[in-house]
């Protein structure tokens, strides 16, 4: 009689961690979703899309902040009397949880927070890089160019020569006389 007991204690434990477990899980994994998405030439927020929202400048800023060339954005919702154009967050830790690597200078192919192109302007991560969007392309691996300067990760790189500077792979890259590496001249 006791041993029954026993073994039906044991499994209703067991049960109840697995299923504490599962839910710690499943909350962790619901954390990592980013709140603002662009779909379609939309912008939403937790699925539900945001009227008369810029998808073209539109930049997430993380903690529920986003903002594009006509307004700021918290929780999906326009903030009244905020300039979007000298609005930022100043935060020391990363916007989503895994969302930055610890080398602050990674950049993937798929970076959401690389280089935007709007009508007026270049931005990075949501800050203003460049006036010359017609002439701009974003290389990859973090760089970018106009007809005058190349930057690298939202940085203009200096004694580079725009016009023949090409991306080769893995943060590789070259003009005319230098090889670069992360930006930086490899000497």
């Amino acid at each position: 009689m006791k041993q029954i007991k026993f073994n039906t204690l044991h499994c209703s434990v067991l049960l109840l961690f697995a299923a504490f477990t599962l839910n710690i899980s499943a909350q962790a994994q619901q954390q990592k979703i980013k709140p603002y998405s662009l779909n379609r030439n939309k912008v939403y927020y937790q699925r539900q899309p945001i009227i008369d929202a810029d998808y073209r400048s539109f930049v997430d800023l993380g903690f529920g902040y986003a903002k594009d060339r006509y307004n700021v954005y918290y929780l999906g919702r326009i903030l009244p009397y905020v300039d979007p154009m000298t609005f930022s967050l100043r935060v020391a830790m990363p916007t989503y949880p895994g969302d930055y690597p610890v080398d602050e200078d990674m950049y993937g192919p798929d970076d959401y927070y690389g280089y935007r192109i709007t009508s007026n302007a270049v931005l990075f991560r949501g800050r203003k890089i460049s006036d010359s969007p017609r002439s701009f392309k974003d290389l990859g691996w973090g760089y970018g160019k106009d007809n005058f300067n190349v930057y690298y990760m939202g940085q203009k790189m200096d004694d580079v020569f725009s016009s023949t500077f090409k991306v080769l792979e893995d943060g590789y890259a070259e003009d005319t006389f230098n090889t670069y590496y992360k930006g930086k001249k490899v000497k």
